[in-house]
């Protein structure tokens, strides 16, 4: 499950930085869902870390937002394996 939740989350940051505005937006919505909240429950996140960084990256240039977004998929991938690896 934890695995899922953070191809969701990754997913999501990508879609913040997409060039489509509506695809972007529905991900800026995400981050403010009881769905995001739970799945940061459930995985020991602070999810208002996460919404003032995303809200940040939504303020950047297109170019940048994609660089940006990469390097916090990174960051994703990397908390998510460890937890998987902790629980197994």
């Amino acid at each position: 499950m934890q695995m899922l939740d953070g191809l969701v989350v990754k997913q999501a940051v990508r879609d913040v930085a997409s060039k489509n505005p509506d695809l972007s937006n529905e991900a800026i919505l995400y981050f403010h869902s009881k769905d995001f909240s739970d799945l940061c429950s459930r995985n020991m996140i602070d999810p208002k870390s996460i919404v003032r960084s995303i809200k940040d990256l939504s303020e950047y240039p297109i170019i940048s937002r994609k660089q940006i977004a990469n390097d916090i998929a990174s960051l994703i991938d990397h908390h998510f394996a460890r937890r998987d690896v902790v629980s197994k």
